[in-house]
């Protein structure tokens, strides 16, 4: 869970959040929480009041209850948002075969994008590797780094609507994963327990699950 936290966000020399790892993002993390089986590793915004701190470590001591910690960071600031959802890694072993009908996405080839993922072309470099599949000259599904640090990064998957539930998202997640592990990083993939469609993907891949991310915006 540390190596997530440090790429999901931009940490301090305490390990404190000080951003969000990824470009164009103004909200703020109060505070993210990895639970795995053996333990519970929790990570503070750096702006967040001690007393805020030591209230929120007493109510996660053994289990995690959202609206007390909700109502605790309320004190700080309103919440926005709330995070949870299953973390997974990826099986070495299981990503070895190539998939041959998806493409990788670089300057050559990146007027691909245009169509239906124009909002890439700008972070094409810091987002890559950038697999996509192709029809009629356009990608409608591309898998690529939404973030990323020197250990680790984390998969983001998106497929246009008249695409979804064909099997065409595992197979762009599985080329960035291939692409990821050359590269010597641990790839990562994590949704929220109400998105169905990419937990669907995450079990067609045989994904195994690590833990579990909760984090609250204000």
């Amino acid at each position: 869970m540390n190596i997530q936290a440090a790429t999901l966000y931009v940490l301090n020399e305490k390990n404190k959040i000080i951003g969000i790892n990824e470009r164009n993002q103004t909200s703020v993390t109060a505070v993210f929480i990895g639970k795995t089986r053996e333990s519970i590793c929790t990570y503070y915004h750096n702006d967040l009041p001690q007393s805020i701190v030591e209230e929120i470590q007493q109510h996660t001591l053994d289990s995690i209850h959202i609206l007390n910690l909700c109502r605790i960071i309320e004190k700080y600031k309103p919440v926005k948002d709330i995070w949870i959802g299953p973390a997974y890694t990826f099986n070495q072993d299981n990503m070895l075969i190539s998939e041959s009908e998806i493409t990788l996405i670089d300057e050559s080839n990146k007027n691909l994008l245009l169509q239906h993922f124009r909002e890439l072309l700008g972070e094409l470099e810091e987002r890559m590797p950038v697999a996509a599949y192709i029809i009629n000259e356009a990608a409608v599904s591309v898998c690529c780094s939404a973030r990323r640090s020197s250990q680790a990064a984390e998969a983001g998957l998106m497929t246009i609507e008249p695409y979804r539930g064909k099997g065409i998202g595992q197979k762009v997640v599985h080329k960035w994963c291939n692409e990821i592990f050359k590269q010597g990083l641990l790839p990562i993939y994590s949704t929220s327990w109400d998105n169905l469609s990419s937990q669907r993907v995450a079990q067609k891949l045989g994904l195994i699950q690590f833990g579990m991310d909760f984090s609250i915006r204000v």
